[in-house]
């Protein structure tokens, strides 16, 4: 059995390696000099440190490093993925860490203006009582009503539901709202959850979670999950789940293709990426009802279901697609 504790032995690895360590209240953050022949793989693994978590402390796009560069190995950590309306403050009291602990964790000069999607590093503290959120949980920040808003426009604007704005300002359809009126707006944080591998996307529940990552307006990648092939939509209405449209004519023309050269209620596995997320879901390429995007030669919206999902018709859950769901989740 050896004689030094196991974090000491991690120390003189690092130092070997020809690690530096950094002024970091974040345990073993260092920084190292990147060996011929080395990957991100071997790093991860002789570090014990996911390649996710060497990417998003380096910001790095791709796997390819170079000998004789730095490269910061963070400390133990959990991955975060910045919502609308998060402050880093309030990031780090939900983790119960301090916000120079979070810019340290994730290698930032600056982490004090934080964009939609960005990943941060949260340093994870032995013996500490919360180190992840594992279920969504909404926060409440007030809006103070401009000329021309409605709740419409409110609710397209913060990502939620209407019937979710009338329902926490205790409003009714009918009732107007007054300039310099303060309301309420539910923020809604969803933490990242594990997938089998790469080739998934989350299996996120829709009236949950995926329709606050997915909202009315925002524009996705989609990923045949058999083909492989990318196209992309456009979330334009739906609230039993999501009803989209091609964003141009070469994305309508894709979405034949896949399907075999005709559009379809055939159900197809996919996954919905999203400001950085891949969510699970099921798709059908049928045309139908009303379309807001006129010049895209697709006349109408498909639909796009997620775990829990309805369809509008009755309100109730369609097996197919919940079957589909589960293969891009890989369930």
């Amino acid at each position: 059995m050896s004689r030094f504790p196991s974090w000491k032995l991690t120390l003189l690895h690092a130092v070997l390696a020809g690690a530096v360590l950094l002024p970091s209240t974040a345990a073993f953050a260092q920084t190292i000099t990147i060996q011929p022949g080395d990957s991100l793989y071997l790093i991860s693994q002789r570090y014990q440190v996911p390649i996710e978590h060497l990417k998003i402390a380096n910001h790095l796009t791709s796997d390819t490093i170079y000998a004789g560069r730095s490269l910061f190995v963070p400390p133990p950590s959990t991955v975060y993925t910045v919502q609308s309306g998060d402050v880093l403050w309030k990031i780090a009291a939900r983790y119960g860490v301090s916000p120079r602990e979070i810019k340290e964790a994730s290698n930032l000069a600056d982490a004090d203006w934080l964009r939609v999607g960005q990943k941060l590093l949260i340093p994870v503290k032995p013996g500490s009582p919360q180190t992840a959120p594992d279920k969504p949980w909404v926060e409440y920040i007030t809006y103070t009503v401009k000329q021309g808003d409605t709740p419409w426009t409110i609710s397209l604007a913060h990502g939620i539901p209407m019937s979710e704005f009338l329902k926490v300002n205790k409003l009714s359809e009918s009732q107007y709202l007054n300039i310099g009126q303060v309301v309420q707006i539910p923020v809604h944080h969803i933490p990242v959850t594990q997938t089998p591998s790469a080739a998934y996307g989350e299996y996120l529940d829709w009236f949950a979670a995926a329709q606050y990552l997915f909202p009315i307006n925002a524009v996705a990648t989609v990923t045949d999950f058999a083909t492989k092939k990318q196209f992309k939509v456009k979330r334009t209405t739906g609230a039993g789940h999501a009803d989209a449209e091609p964003l141009t004519a070469y994305d309508a023309a894709v979405i034949k293709q896949v399907w075999g050269g005709n559009y379809s209620w055939e159900v197809r596995p996919v996954i919905v990426e999203v400001n950085g997320r891949r969510l699970a879901a099921s798709m059908s390429s049928m045309p139908h009802d009303v379309e807001s995007i006129a010049d895209n030669n697709f006349p109408g919206h498909f639909d796009i279901h997620f775990l829990n999902s309805v369809r509008h018709r009755d309100g109730q859950i369609d097996q197919r697609h919940q079957a589909a769901v589960r293969t891009a989740a890989g369930r």
